[in-house]
């Protein structure tokens, strides 16, 4: 049986004075052994003060007609399985631009979202296609713990196809079970082509630079996963800290923007 969801980043200097043979051997011994040297010298020089590249995340959406994010609130069911009585400013939601269209270039992209400690083992995880078609529904394990998760389109489901739009929708099962009154979220996202100029930039591994990359190409979900994923890899990285939280301020997400990071393994990024 199917549920709908959707309803509810020097030199040195030469001496040419006159020396015996003595102190011209001993200056040839030094001047052999400072020549030797400088070329270590200069590559330490290099080494330490080239500065490491540094990359800035920020979030350019493309200014075309593209489908909006929409959040859903948290349900009247909240208090059976849901606890936000230690942090009532934060609840149940998705982590999108509520103004900013909300695009991918993944065929199975990932949600992020903010999870408030819960007893619920299980979501409800629901995916529509263009005219409210049923696309894939499934059921995934839930981190328990208060913090930023991840939910992945599973590997096994229809990818989404370019230039079509999707609506998905999370809903917490609470007591193992999904009610039309659960607690639930969701959000829209269009597919679209990757440049392939952006494509050969791209590092083979998850890095600030990619994201960096996806963020000035208006991809938000590859742009908030994989600054996750390196802030997961790298919790006391300040670079990847003041870069996520920058992001989520800069779309009005300064709520959960110190939130901890809870977030599954790598997807389709």
């Amino acid at each position: 049986m199917k549920f709908n969801l959707f309803d509810y980043s020097s030199k040195y200097r030469a001496n040419k004075s006159r020396f015996s043979s003595k102190s011209l051997f001993g200056y040839t011994i030094w001047g052999i052994l400072i020549t030797s040297l400088l070329p270590n010298l200069a590559i330490a020089k290099e080494t330490f003060s080239t500065p490491t590249t540094q990359f800035k995340v920020t979030f350019d959406p493309p200014a075309k007609d593209m489908p909006r994010s929409s959040v859903g609130g948290a349900s009247r069911t909240i208090g059976q399985c849901l606890n936000t009585t230690n942090d009532s400013a934060r609840s149940f939601s998705a982590l999108l631009p509520t103004s900013s269209p909300a695009l991918t270039a993944a065929s199975h992209p990932t949600i992020l979202a903010y999870l408030p400690k819960t007893s619920a083992q299980n979501v409800f995880f629901s995916w529509h296609g263009e005219d409210n078609q049923d696309h894939y529904q499934t059921i995934l394990p839930l981190e328990q713990k208060a913090g930023i998760v991840s939910l992945n389109l599973p590997k096994n489901a229809p990818p989404l196809e370019v230039g079509k739009s999707y609506q998905w929708a999370v809903g917490i099962m609470c007591d193992g079970r999904l009610q039309p009154d659960s607690p639930m979220i969701q959000g829209q996202v269009k597919r679209v082509e990757l440049a392939s100029t952006v494509q050969n930039s791209l590092d083979d591994d998850i890095s600030l630079k990619n994201a960096a990359l996806y963020g000035e190409n208006g991809l938000w979900y590859e742009t908030a996963a994989t600054l996750a994923e390196l802030i997961a890899a790298e919790p006391n990285n300040k670079n990847f800290t003041s870069n996520w939280q920058e992001l989520l301020n800069s779309v009005g997400l300064n709520k959960v923007a110190d939130a901890p990071i809870n977030i599954s393994s790598s997807d389709d990024r």
